[in-house]
């Protein structure tokens, strides 16, 4: 099963590339780059958040922490009639910080004992789930920006587990349904609800 050392550049190279094709042919600019850019390489880990062991599982999550954050300000900084936008740069950077935090301690502790190695968390349904998460926290940075981060943000996943996959591991769209179809049946229902609200939001652009 391949690394960190082997997702995150195949998520940075390639997400590089199909930015500067976004650029090029729907006229990305640096916003839409940039959040597109950290969903990528942000989500080339998000599998290993079930890792057991706890280097890789730190890791992941530091580097989703800092997706996390990213969110938390295409949020603040987006178009809206909420939060009495725009938000001081102070303001911006502690809400950051705060989402940053609560990903790494509060949400962390909630995973660590409701998932396993290769399970939750490498069902097919987590790229759509961490796309759909991404386009609605950005949703107020226009409708670029919810296709680039939409995009990148599925494909950063979906990278890892097309790599785990040819390293001989079930590429298996229902992961963890051999030990709990329920569990699969909610996150491929919550994957619908929120990819279903992020493109209504989209179309609204």
């Amino acid at each position: 099963m391949p690394n960190f050392e082997v997702h995150t550049p195949v998520a940075a190279v390639t997400a590089a590339v199909g930015i500067a094709a976004g650029a090029i042919f729907f006229d990305w600019d640096r916003t839409d780059a940039s959040l597109a850019f950290i969903a990528a390489l942000s989500g080339s880990l998000v599998p290993n958040l079930d890792r057991v062991e706890p280097k890789p599982r730190r890791l992941a999550s530091f580097i989703v922490g800092i997706g996390c954050a990213a969110m938390t300000v295409a949020y603040v900084t987006g178009q809206g009639r909420f939060l009495k936008r725009p938000w001081p740069a102070e303001h911006v950077a502690l809400a950051a910080l705060g989402a940053f935090f609560l990903f790494n301690t509060v949400f962390m502790e909630i995973i660590k004992g409701r998932t396993k190695r290769r399970g939750l968390f490498h069902s097919l349904a987590t790229p759509f789930l961490y796309g759909g998460l991404w386009s609605c926290f950005a949703a107020g940075q226009g409708g670029r920006t919810i296709m680039a981060v939409w995009i990148f943000s599925v494909w950063g996943v979906l990278s890892h587990l097309i790599l785990d996959a040819a390293k001989d591991f079930s590429f298996n769209p229902l992961k963890i349904a051999a030990d709990d179809l329920a569990g699969a049946t909610r996150l491929w229902v919550l994957t619908a609800l929120i990819n279903f609200l992020a493109f209504i939001r989209f179309f609204t652009f």
